[in-house]
């Protein structure tokens, strides 16, 4: 059992936090602003379980990772308290900047705008935690786990808790929990039927770890082309005292002798990410077409949309809209935006009739085309350095900028339309299977250092791109890669640098597997009468959060947040305190609950 200090009452409420990352301390932080405000105390025990002792930063954010790990998420943006009533129990909360300008040592020059490490921002969670236990009632104990549950057991009206401590084989149980938040963050691997092993990374946090057993003057293939391949291939350069020099924009690579002889990434449409330039404190974009006003117009059936049929053509609209404005500019026009699409089409014909010479945009090609075959490398080459240049330019002048930042501002509509089962079952497949990715990678991309880091890397030859596009990926000894010209090489360590989801009926996790064992949750399935239906890999859950049973049964004790909701909901992979944000309501709602139950119980 865990420690349990004497001067606790045997009858404590006891509230369980399974996962102690972000989303898991602004829960924590929005219990202990309710729970402040209730005039009569009675013991309570938060429990908090993380599979390591970062407590409120996680793995993600754990301040002891290498400083060359970039959030892509400006500083401005990031702050752990919430703006919302009722106050933070702790003095003086502060926003990310305002810590960052507090701490001068290692923080000299603090920009909103800026993009700081994952480890300051670790450091950051981590304060804000110590504060909010330093700051902690008298009648709340604050008691942090460090294990991984591996089980939770219905007793009676109670639960219980099975961990592994990780110092041992045995699982340790905490009894008479009687709520539970869980934000367990994304799983640890995309294929569960392969372990990692020497020649095969399946994870690659942490990177100083996980990423050491990797010999020098190996070749490495990497499947995945996003945010996780650029950290794993800083952390086989930059990590092994490579060292990047800057001489005006140019960015070079000096080798230390310690890195691959090689690296070749590949996914399915061989294309990378998109640099973000600066956007904090940037006009938000107020859509035209893709808008509420205009979707009333919509007819959807029962509540859900096809997006290919309803919403993409807005989204499409939208973005032929704001690339033509940007080129209007660079010509001293202006195009002028009407809600009328036909209008605003109009005039975008007729420049182009007067200006053949200028490519006409397409939206399709610019979100998914793949690069040309022939040259696979130079052309990968060439699109990053286009890419980083329109970054600098900034999404205020640059058409390319600004259209690449686009999904950004329309995201936050379409969560509201897609969450809980928005879109018809086979559309929502398709939006995941051929869209999300790609929406994602225009928006979502790297800060413009670390997409330059990557250009250096290429060009000192390093990286090498020629099989970047959907290769056939073999095991004959070593992994081979083989295009579909017949050309291959052999790589000695295959890595996996893709997000994992959570995949309930192929890939759930311990955790969720034995849930579902005990009945606690089941895996959602979107359905429409008519239509076939669609499992997203997901759990069945209600609007708070709480799992739902076949029969729409809700189980108010349990409470999801973050990664576990993705596929009823979208976007949870970030900082933000708004995007979809189950534990304010979460935490307001327990306290009403335990001090009603509390007066029930006195009354009796």
């Amino acid at each position: 059992m865990a420690y349990k200090p004497p001067s606790i009452p045997e009858d404590s409420v006891k509230i369980a936090f399974i996962g102690f990352g972000p989303k898991g301390l602004y829960g924590m932080e929005r219990l202990l602003a309710n729970l402040a405000q209730e005039e009569a105390a009675f013991p309570i025990e938060l429990h908090l379980f993380n599979k390591s002792n970062s407590f409120g930063a996680g793995d993600i954010y754990n301040p002891n990772q290498p400083p060359y790990l970039l959030m892509n998420y400006s500083n401005g943006y990031i702050n752990m308290w919430s703006e919302g009533l009722p106050e933070a129990i702790v003095e003086h909360p502060k926003s990310f900047v305002k810590w960052l300008s507090d701490n001068e040592v290692g923080f000299p020059d603090v920009k909103a705008d800026g993009f700081s490490s994952r480890a300051a921002v670790g450091r950051y969670l981590t304060e804000g935690f110590e504060q909010l236990m330093e700051s902690c009632p008298a009648h709340i104990t604050i008691i942090p786990h460090v294990g991984e549950v591996k089980n939770i057991e219905k007793t009676g009206e109670s639960y219980r808790l099975l961990y592994h401590n990780g110092k041992s084989e045995l699982l340790e149980s905490e009894e008479d929990i009687q709520n539970i938040l869980i934000c367990t963050g994304h799983p640890c691997v995309n294929d569960p039927d392969a372990s990692s092993n020497a020649s095969y990374i399946d994870f690659i946090y942490p990177v100083d770890k996980r990423l050491y057993q990797i010999p020098p003057f190996s070749t490495v293939a990497i499947r995945g082309m996003g945010l996780t391949f650029i950290d794993a291939v800083l952390g086989l350069t930059e990590g092994r005292n490579g060292k990047f020099i800057t001489e005006g924009k140019k960015m070079t690579y000096v080798r230390s002798g310690l890195e691959p002889e090689k690296i070749y990434p590949f996914s399915k449409s061989g294309l990378m990410m998109m640099p973000r330039g600066n956007t904090f404190g940037k006009p938000t974009y107020s859509p035209c077409f893709f808008n509420e006003d205009l979707l009333k117009y919509l007819e959807d059936l029962d509540g859900k949309y096809d997006f290919e049929k309803q919403l993409l053509p807005l989204i499409e609209q939208e973005f032929i809209a704001v690339y033509y404005s940007k080129v209007f500019m660079e010509y001293g026009m202006r195009l002028h935006l009407s809600r009328d699409y036909s209008e605003v089409k109009a005039q975008i014909d007729r420049f182009l009739d007067q200006h053949p010479d200028i490519p006409v945009f397409d939206f399709h090609d610019f979100l998914m085309n793949p690069l040309p075959q022939d040259n696979l490398h130079t052309n990968t080459k060439e699109c990053i350095r286009i890419h980083i240049e329109q970054a600098e330019i900034g999404v205020e002048k640059s058409a390319i900028a600004a259209t690449a930042d686009l999904w950004r501002h329309l995201s936050e509509l379409f969560n509201e339309l897609y969450k809980f089962g928005g879109l018809l079952p086979q559309s929502q497949k398709l939006f995941l299977e051929k869209y999300a990715g790609h929406l994602n990678r225009l928006s979502y991309g790297p800060p413009i250092e670390n997409m330059k880091k990557i250009a250096a890397l290429a060009e000192a030859g390093l990286i090498d791109f020629s099989y970047a596009q959907n290769p056939t990926l073999l095991k004959n000894g070593k992994f081979v890669l083989a295009s579909e010209k017949g050309a291959s090489i052999e790589a000695d360590i295959l890595i996996d640098a893709r997000i994992p989801k959570v995949q309930l009926h192929r890939c759930a996790g311990e955790l969720f597997e034995n849930m579902m064992n005990e009945g606690l949750i089941h895996p959602y399935v979107n359905r429409q009468e008519g239509k076939l239906d669609y499992r997203p890999g997901c759990l069945a859950i209600n609007e708070k959060g709480h799992p739902m049973d076949p029969s729409g049964l809700v189980n108010p004790a349990l409470t999801f947040s973050g990664t576990p909701t993705e596929g009823l909901t979208y976007d949870n992979d970030t900082l933000s305190r708004k995007r979809n944000d189950f534990v304010s309501a979460w935490a307001k709602d327990l306290t009403e609950s335990l001090y009603k139950k509390k007066e029930a119980a006195q009354l009796n």
